[in-house]
């Protein structure tokens, strides 16, 4: 597989599986030759940057006909599994959106299945390619700046982003606080947590079947505290589409990560917004940053046998403590994790 293109297709044509397919289309030695969805006016409106797609209404059809190297599965959590077990059965490396399913039984059948078929599974938590995160990450695992302390992370965004894509058909902590469960986990690698504590509040969206935030704390085996804020209910008119930020406290240093303000700010008559420069900026007619880096890197781990992405045990593992972070703030009480 070194030396030959690779063969792409995406399950899912809406907001992430659309952006997954005119990036791989733009990968150097990839060929996007599908897409599944049973919208098929989404897949022809990526042909106008993939001439000659082929649109199929079932992912099996794809799978079958398209002898696909890698399949990129961009639907909603509750329906990763059977794609996912298909993709498997059919011997092809599978990249899974975050997070790996909505339970943990579904998240299992997933691993056991690609262990079995012995295809790569990488899944999208995208801020593992974010160089202000790697980079931190990087010095705190040198050993450099001691042993972690605490950790203060948000992640807040506008009710017209989520809410209105999702119309609370996703919980907010599935869609947003994993990624950050993610990449405290990723932090923390020399130790487990121990419990988690969280609540919520629903006064704005509650009418939609989601939350408007989530705020929870974990505590980890070696004294480590981590406290989460996860929101999508601010205005309409605020500066920036995601409000983020992480603070790391170790035993010698500290390390800020400031995501809000990108570095391009746009006022105009009708809008006033930073503009994102980082997770997945247009420019020069491409789609770039962070998700770009991650299917590059996922791409590498298919052709060298290397592991860049997150693992399925790993997404797992960030799938069990944000289901723990959701059973506490339902019930009120500390969760033992």
């Amino acid at each position: 597989m070194n030396d030959r293109v690779i063969r792409v297709g995406v399950v899912g044509a809406g907001f992430m599986g659309a952006m997954h397919a005119r990036v791989w289309q733009q990968i150097y030695g990839v060929e996007v030759v599908g897409v599944a969805d049973p919208d098929s006016a989404r897949c022809d409106a990526l042909k106008e940057w993939i001439p000659g797609l082929e649109c199929y209404s079932d992912f099996n059809h794809m799978l079958e006909q398209a002898e696909l190297d890698i399949v990129s599965i961009c639907t909603k959590d509750d329906f990763h599994l059977a794609p996912a077990l298909a993709a498997a059965k059919a011997g092809t490396h599978i990249f899974l959106e975050k997070p790996i399913a909505a339970s943990l039984e579904d998240g299992e059948q997933i691993i056991r299945a690609v262990r079995e078929a012995g295809v790569k599974l990488g899944i999208g938590f995208l801020l593992r390619f974010d160089p202000r995160y790697s980079r931190a990450q990087e010095i705190i695992a040198s050993g450099e700046a001691g042993e972690i302390s605490h950790i203060t992370a948000r992640r807040n965004s506008p009710a017209i982003e989520g809410p209105a894509r999702y119309g609370g058909s996703l919980p907010l902590p599935l869609h947003v606080t994993v990624h950050d469960v993610d990449m405290v986990l990723w932090l923390l690698k020399h130790t487990t947590p121990v419990s988690v504590y969280a609540q919520t509040t629903n006064k704005r969206l509650g009418h939609l079947g989601t939350e408007d935030a989530v705020f929870a704390i974990m505590r980890f085996a070696d004294g480590t505290v981590v406290n989460l804020e996860s929101s999508w209910a601010l205005p309409a008119g605020s500066r920036t589409l995601l409000d983020a930020k992480m603070s790391i406290l170790t035993t010698e240093a500290l390390f800020e990560i400031e995501c809000g303000e990108s570095g391009l700010y746009h006022a105009s008559e009708s809008m006033n917004r930073y503009i994102d420069t980082q997770h997945w900026p247009l420019s020069q007619g491409e789609i770039k940053g962070d998700l770009r880096e991650e299917l590059m890197a996922f791409v590498s781990d298919v052709r060298n046998g290397t592991t860049r992405v997150a693992t399925g045990e790993e997404a797992n593992e960030a799938l069990r403590i944000t289901l723990a972070i959701m059973e506490s703030a339902g019930s009120g009480a500390i969760v033992r994790v």
